[in-house]
């Protein structure tokens, strides 16, 4: 009980958490596969892709309220086994790293395509992923006060680009709707459905907050998650249009080319190096931290995450073209990311309807 009072976070801190390690996926990651899958209407994909949340979100209450905020790994182990348990979450461990490594390897990306282009990957790799795993070292409350910073900065410049690229805007390019059919709509929401069923992160950490979620606050996560896919998707739709915007490797970015500050100050675009170096530092170090908290062991763990970070760098740096990771990106990664976690949580919930419902019974009587 001292350690969750040492190192425990309020619902509001952990939405704001979530905001920047989720955003930057729904933000940035997806956006590409989103536009080359839907093109013009991929923003009914964002908008379809909420209803299905809405109805996945009450499993996720469920899970919350039937496990009353306990350790998930050692709630889970009470029923299948420590054996069991632990594989699960080693399952989960890998795939944290493996999306880990993703995160890295388009910041690199990006960083190295926009202002460091002659810096080594492997420079650029290691010394962003050592500054990740500082912080996870740490707590989460402290990831938690740092993210508080950097994020209302981050919603500031969000806000300011939006406001200046309006000149830029033409809304009739998102018509005609449904210019091909439903279909490509619905594929569409594989892609924002993989960032937001990252929702169930907030259930692998509320052992660490003050006070339960509530369903609002899932609620508000979802629907805040989803505001931050449709805006850069609207813009770089309306700015550049679906056609040159799908060829975009990075559209919500290339908006920052087109901002200014009147006539006189323009190249404001390294503003958005801010953006995204704060998105990937907190949501790398969220990783790191959330596979500490699941590691079966307590001794040396933030030297094993070490290992986890070589592996980490090494996904990054895998030698495959871009076009090669792209795809692999948009035809495996995203998807399987989706039925994961989703596979994970219905898995959580049969767990509790069948458990828990027969531990509850007898307290109820007494």
């Amino acid at each position: 009980m001292a350690i969750k009072k040492a190192d425990s976070i309020t619902v509001f801190q952990l939405i704001l958490l979530s905001m920047t390690a989720i955003g930057l996926k729904n933000h940035v990651i997806i956006i590409s596969p989103l536009i080359q899958t839907a093109g013009r209407d991929s923003w009914l994909s964002v908008i379809v892709s909420l209803f299905f949340v809405l109805l996945w979100i009450p499993l996720l209450f469920f899970i919350h309220k039937k496990t009353k905020q306990q350790h998930l790994n050692i709630w889970m182990q009470k029923y299948t086994g420590k054996w069991l348990g632990n594989f699960i979450f080693f399952i989960v461990i890998l795939y944290l790293t493996i999306m880990a490594g993703v995160t890295l390897r388009e910041t690199i990306t990006w960083v190295n395509i926009t202002f460091l282009p002659k810096t080594p990957f492997f420079l650029l790799a290691a010394c962003f992923a050592l500054v990740c795993w500082t912080l996870a070292g740490t707590s989460l409350r402290t990831l938690s006060i740092v993210n508080i910073f950097l994020l209302f900065f981050i919603i500031l410049l969000g806000f300011f680009v939006a406001i200046t690229n309006i000149q830029y805007k033409n809304l009739s390019l998102l018509m005609p709707f449904l210019e091909h059919g439903f279909t490509p709509v619905l594929k569409g929401t594989v892609y924002q459905c993989s960032g937001m069923v990252e929702l169930i992160f907030l259930l692998f950490l509320q052992h660490k907050t003050e006070t339960s979620i509530r369903f609002r606050d899932l609620i508000i996560t979802a629907v805040i998650l989803t505001m931050l896919t449709v805006g850069p998707l609207i813009g770089a739709v309306i700015e550049f249009g679906p056609v040159e915007a799908s060829k975009q490797r990075f559209p919500p970015y290339e908006e920052w080319g087109l901002a200014s500050l009147g006539n006189f100050i323009e190249h404001v675009d390294f503003l958005s190096i801010y953006q995204w170096l704060s998105g990937a530092f907190i949501r790398i170090s969220l990783f790191l931290l959330l596979i500490r908290e699941y590691l079966p062991f307590k001794q040396k763990q933030k030297w094993f995450l070490l290992i986890i970070l070589t592996a980490i760098t090494a996904i990054a740096l895998l030698p495959i073209s871009d076009f090669q990771y792209l795809r692999m990106l948009s035809a495996i990664i995203l998807p399987f990311t989706l039925w994961f976690f989703l596979g994970l949580s219905v898995f959580l919930g049969l767990l509790a309807a069948i458990f828990e419902r027969k531990v509850w019974r007898p307290n109820n009587d007494i």
